[in-house]
């Protein structure tokens, strides 16, 4: 998945992987981060690092007053694994605290191609959820997993920066989970947004059910349609017309398009009918000011109810972890398992 969001930084930052950033150490503002144990999710986050490949990459110059936040793991369709997760959190602390700082982007979008077409809710590939069940398919390392995503996507959710998540083909699991923190989607016309938990047999362990309910104007029915019946949601009008998503694009176009639908945040535009050059283009007028988004971005992050989709959220922990490493949980594992393997 892709996320593109304001430009947390000043013109001197440039592409690179986070892979090649250390965690920042320094004090996590209190806002961003409202969790007991922050030493150990430290922990949690070093231990999930060892298993898997693939890696987060954070373009700061995808577009002028745009970064790019992509999740790549190519070989396995873009499928997180713990090494993918603990480098997420890394990313998320680097833009905190480049958020702390003056100047910089408005906006960041989340982009993955080709999200995962069959993995496990809770974002593992499945076949490293099967070669170390006795490490990763217990009710105690699927409490530690909830708990390290649950407070990266709240930390992430909470930044004073635009987002969007850019889905070109499927966001399945763990994946439409991700979509939910962000501020705005866009949906390809052949994109396929699906939480698939109850097939797994575990419920949502990232928050996003919580999430989910206000993306969608607290529409309970359609909440329990796509939760607990594990119905996709489409591409195109049918996203639109839900709430879920506000914008779509052709195929191959979802980042295109999500970036063209984040201009707004960044440029002020200037009439059609002005003789200024670039007038009534994507990019024309003044740059909007990026102190000013950002605080109308935390004004209406204040004015949800955290509170309760914090409860929402550790009611979500606590029957993930019942649920996780159980009977049913691994009888469905080893099923799709075998699925894939036969492909």
């Amino acid at each position: 998945m892709r996320l593109v969001l304001s430009r947390p930084l000043s013109n001197r930052a440039t592409a690179f992987s986070i892979t090649r950033v250390q965690p920042l150490q320094s004090q996590r503002r209190q806002y961003a981060c409202q969790f007991r144990h922050p030493t150990k999710l430290d922990q949690l986050r070093a231990k999930l690092r060892a298993f898997g490949k693939g890696h987060i990459e954070l373009d700061l110059n995808h577009s002028p007053g745009l970064a790019l936040l992509t999740l790549s793991n190519p070989t396995k369709h873009n499928a997180l694994t713990g090494k993918m997760m603990a480098e997420l959190a890394d990313c998320v602390d680097f833009l905190e605290e480049a958020t702390a700082a003056s100047g910089g982007p408005t906006s960041i979008g989340t982009h993955n191609s080709q999200l995962p077409q069959l993995h496990s809710d809770s974002g593992l590939v499945l076949k490293y959820l099967s070669a170390a069940k006795t490490t990763l398919l217990t009710s105690q390392a699927g409490s530690e997993m909830s708990a390290l995503m649950v407070s990266t996507l709240t930390r992430f959710m909470r930044l004073p920066l635009l987002t969007i998540a850019a889905v070109e083909k499927a966001a399945i699991g763990g994946g439409a989970e991700l979509t939910t923190c962000c501020d705005h989607r866009c949906l390809t016309d052949q994109a396929k947004v699906q939480f698939v938990q109850t097939q797994m047999g575990v419920v949502t362990g990232w928050g996003g059910a919580s999430r989910l309910l206000p993306t969608i104007s607290n529409n309970r029915s359609l909440a329990l349609r796509l939760l607990a019946s594990a119905e996709p949601m489409r591409g195109g009008q049918d996203a639109i017309q839900s709430g879920f998503a506000q914008c779509t694009a052709p195929v191959g176009k979802a980042v295109e398009r999500a970036t063209e639908y984040m201009q707004p945040y960044v440029w002020e535009r200037l009439p059609s009918s002005s003789d200024a050059q670039g007038s009534g283009g994507n990019q024309a007028g003044a740059r909007r000011c990026v102190a000013a988004v950002r605080a109308m971005k935390r004004i209406v992050s204040f004015g949800l109810d955290y509170e309760r989709v914090e409860r929402v959220s550790e009611l979500e922990k606590d029957l993930f972890k019942q649920l996780w490493g159980g009977s049913d949980n691994l009888a469905r594992v080893d099923a799709a398992t075998s699925v894939t393997s036969k492909k």
